[in-house]
């Protein structure tokens, strides 16, 4: 992204904070509305508005190398981002689903549910410290030019291989085509056609002897049609030039085949541009597809220079650091001297000038009140002040502690006070909350991210309004800024200094005064600030403190416990959103049909956003259930993938060999997670962790040896900042105990096919698999026949039926869709059939006892049942 899209996209967004302030401002004002679909309308708007302003931002900030506006756009991304899951989680409640319908919302700002995706990759990515990453990336980081081109000629090694084993079978296809070809008709394809009289000239150097005489031959060949209209033609000689007899129908000729020619192309221009509006159409509608072309490496290369501009970001940071030092040594060298005499002079003459009104010195200020600096902000008392005090005589110890006491007691007072306004506030909202009113003006004002995008924004206004950003295209930090920041810094460690300095000084002044007024001298006693003890706490012993990182994640992978994942994007989970569910609202507002296939993307997406660079709250575990081949551990492929996360496969089948020394080896899995993060940790099939009861066939890979370490020995020891989350996946849930349910935070049901997944299941497997030159196929009927069959089932019928063979027969035999109904019936043994209605019950069943929301749902409605039932 170039410099100045990257400052005009920051002026637009800039403006768009700016109003949405301003609305915010005028929400914070409103009285709680009374009607719940009210409420859920205003929350639905900034939900919208906010996630623009998240992808915006989140650009921004990835493409934003000046360090001080670098940091000053992190505030604000993160915040946004923060606020954004705030009103996510209030739709959520307010509609009792993991899923929530804003259609009217998006209609308003002319957008899709697609739009409301924030997932950017691989801006997106949590960016690990360069020296892990380059372990990760084969040490590609820190190559000189000469390791880049060994490792991109090894690289190209085996696709150079594939090209010329491609070349090779198509020379030998061509043999094998000509071959036959001459077996079915000699004449034609060994007869050598050539014309009996051939014009050709020799052509040589002049004046120069040829060492070996060549004949160089220019043959002119001519292509004329054996018909009348060449008859002339043929019988002109090719040497003379042509006359022309008749000029005028020469003329009359040359317009009828100019006509002729523009009658053609016009007309062949019009259907290629009638044809490309047609497909265009077709693309735009959803009815056909053009299939992608995927660069082998395109996303590790991104990725790779994602981490490149990581580093030139960490060169600034690093540049900015000297010039902090730099700037900071010339302001000791320079301004400390004469900042310490001016420091000097300034309490020398608050001595002087209370020595002269009172004849006495007003106490000195103790380090613990920040000293001397009370004098600077008039935070002591003034000359009457004092000498209104002179006269009192000194307390004692119990009046002394008879303050002490009232000031506590005041103190208390005030916060039982404040507690009291807050029990308050909460059991009216909560009141409102039972009425189905949510007090928004609160909501918002209570909203700590709005806060600090509002306070960054102010700060932005005041600190920038005289920088052109524009002018800095090297990305230098702002001098200035430095130097003042440095001053401060330095002026409050100086100040200190000359406090010690001059509390002796002022010493002998009390000293000397006491001995002129015969009195006794007392030195006064100094308060400094408690210092904090260092409570170490004791850290755990590393059993594998003697190894390298390198090593253990090394160990892991040989053992086969880190996966490489292929990458794979959100687009490969085909599925589309429900576009019906926000018009099927009941009584109460509540959507009442299902989510679709897609809607589940959107729900992983967002609780995959704490993974990301940002403090964002996200799950610690995640279940993902559902029918067999519905495409739950593609999602967990996906996720692995979209955050270039390292995969852990901790599934029964790789952890048996481990029951011995299990300590060992849950120490390298965290140890190595937590070095190595972003982490997946994933188990397939979580439900035999939790078995209720061992099948004998599952005996000898002990599934049940991790269960009871998920919660302890795993979750647990993970912080809220750690960029690790457990995945499991589960086709038979109810088959477990309930520790699953306290094993996952979060449980999500991959709901079944509909038509729309259908469809694009079918168009997309079709478009991938199939040649171009097929342009119609039954996508409609197939999706509508079988909507019922699983992802993962479609995707297996398409690969079997469209093989190599079926696509080299397909223009002498056409397609017939009863070959996808075939695959299912009659080529499996036993026929392949869709989850049957009672199972997809069961699923429903667990989930609703397993989520929370859901159970929210089944409370409200059996409390609405009660309800009905009474007044009957």
């Amino acid at each position: 992204m170039s410099f100045d899209l990257n400052h005009k996209f920051w002026v637009s967004t800039r403006k768009e904070i700016g109003q949405l302030i301003k609305k915010q401002n005028r929400l914070k004002k409103i009285d709680p509305p009374q009607e719940k679909a009210i409420s859920f309308k205003i929350f639905a708007e900034l939900y919208v508005l906010y996630v623009e302003l998240v992808a915006k931002l989140g650009f921004i900030y990835h493409n934003t190398f000046q360090v001080q506006k670098r940091e000053l756009v992190r505030v604000l991304v993160e915040s946004a981002t923060q606020q954004l899951m705030q009103l996510k989680e209030e739709l959520k409640e307010l509609e009792m689903s993991e899923y929530i319908y804003i259609d009217k919302a998006l209609i308003a700002r002319k957008l899709t549910p697609r739009d409301l995706v924030i997932w950017r990759s691989p801006q997106f990515l949590y960016r690990r410290p360069l020296d892990i990453q380059n372990i990760l990336a084969d040490n590609r980081l820190y190559m000189n030019d000469e390791e880049k081109e060994e490792k991109a000629a090894q690289d190209w090694v085996p696709i150079s291989e594939a090209v010329k084993l491609i070349q090779a079978h198509e020379r030998a296809r061509r043999a094998r085509v000509y071959k036959s070809s001459i077996k079915y008709d000699k004449k034609k394809f060994l007869k050598v056609y050539q014309r009996k009289k051939i014009n050709y000239k020799f052509t040589f150097k002049p004046d120069q002897a040829m060492s070996i005489p060549v004949k160089r031959t220019i043959f002119s060949a001519d292509f004329l049609k054996a018909d009348e209209s060449c008859e002339n033609l043929r019988k002109r000689d090719d040497v003379a030039e042509t006359a022309a007899d008749d000029e005028e129908a020469l003329n009359r000729l040359r317009n009828i085949a100019a006509c002729k020619i523009q009658s053609w192309w016009r007309g062949y221009r019009t259907r290629k541009i009638v044809k490309i509006r047609k497909r265009f159409k077709e693309e735009l509608y959803g009815m056909k597809k053009i299939r992608k072309l995927k660069r082998p490496n395109q996303n590790a290369n991104s990725i790779m220079e994602m981490y490149k501009n990581e580093m030139l970001k960490r060169k600034l940071d690093d540049d900015f650091i000297n010039l902090i030092n730099d700037e900071r040594t010339r302001l000791l060298q320079v301004r400390s001297p004469w900042m310490m005499e001016d420091i000097s002079d300034h309490i020398r003459a608050w001595f002087k000038e209370f020595y002269e009104k009172t004849g006495n010195f007003h106490p000195y200020p103790d380090p613990v009140k920040k000293g001397t600096v009370l004098v600077v902000i008039d935070e002591t008392m003034t000359p009457m002040e004092f000498q209104q005090t002179l006269g009192k005589k000194p307390l004692t110890k119990a009046e002394k502690k008879k303050i002490r006491d009232k000031e506590k007691k005041d103190k208390r007072r005030k916060r039982e006070k404040e507690k009291l306004i807050k029990m308050k506030e909460a059991k009216r909202r909560k009141k409102l909350r039972d009425a189905g009113i949510i007090d928004i003006g609160y909501e918002l004002t209570a909203s700590k991210a709005i806060e600090n995008i509002e306070e960054t924004m102010k700060k932005y206004a005041k600190d920038w309004r005289n920088v052109d950003e524009y002018l800095n295209k090297n990305h230098d930090p702002i001098k200035d800024w430095v130097t003042e920041e440095e001053l401060a810094k330095i002026h409050q460690e100086v100040r200190g200094l000359v406090d010690e300095y001059m509390r002796v000084e002022y010493e002998l002044l009390r000293e000397a005064l006491a001995k002129d007024n015969n009195e006794k001298y007392k030195a006064l006693k100094v308060k400094y600030p408690k210092k904090k003890k260092n409570r170490r706490k004791r850290k755990p012993k590393d059993i594998t403190g003697d190894r390298t990182l390198e090593s253990l994640y090394q160990e892991l992978k040989d053992a086969g416990i880190i996966e490489k994942v292929a990458h794979k994007d959100f687009d490969e989970f085909i599925a589309d959103f429900n576009f019906v569910a926000d018009d099927t609202r009941n009584e109460d507002d509540l959507a009442t049909l299902g989510p679709a296939k897609g809607d589940i993307k959107m729900v992983i997406q967002e609780s995959m956003l704490g993974m990301g660079e940002f403090d964002i709250p996200k799950p610690k575990s995640l279940l993902l259930i559902g029918p067999l081949n519905s495409g739950k551990k593609l999602l967990c492929q996906i996720i692995a993938s979209e955050l270039d996360a390292v995969f852990m496969n901790l599934s029964p089948e790789k952890t048996y060999k481990y029951a011995d020394d299990l300590k060992y080896f849950l120490h390298v899995v965290l140890k190595v997670a937590k070095a190595f993060q972003p982490t997946i940790m994933y188990f397939e099939e979580a439900h035999r962790l939790f078995w209720k009861k061992i099948p004998p066939e599952a005996v000898d890979i002990k599934p049940r040896l991790l269960g009871p370490s998920i919660a302890s020995k795993i979750l647990k020891p993970l912080k809220k900042n750690d960029k690790i989350v457990v995945i499991g996946t589960s086709n038979m849930p109810w088959a477990a105990k309930g520790g699953i349910k306290r094993a996952f935070q979060k449980v999500l049901l991959i709901p079944k096919c509909d038509y729309g997944t259908s469809f694009l299941l079918w168009l997309e497997l079709m478009t991938e698999n199939a040649p171009d030159d097929m342009k119609e196929h039954a996508y409609s009927a197939l999706a509508r026949v079988l909507q019922a069959y699983t992802s993962g089932d479609i995707n297996e019928n398409v690969k079997q039926t469209l093989n190599i063979d079926r696509k080299m027969r397909l223009k002498n035999e056409a397609l017939d869709p009863n070959e996808f109904l075939e695959y299912f019936l009659s080529k499996n043994d036993p026929p392949i059939f869709p989850p049957e209605e009672k199972l997809m019950e069961k699923f429903n069943k667990w989930f609703g006892s397993a989520n929370r929301l859901q159970k929210m749902r089944k409370m409200y409605d059996a409390q609405k049942l009660a309800k009905a039932s009474k007044k009957k």
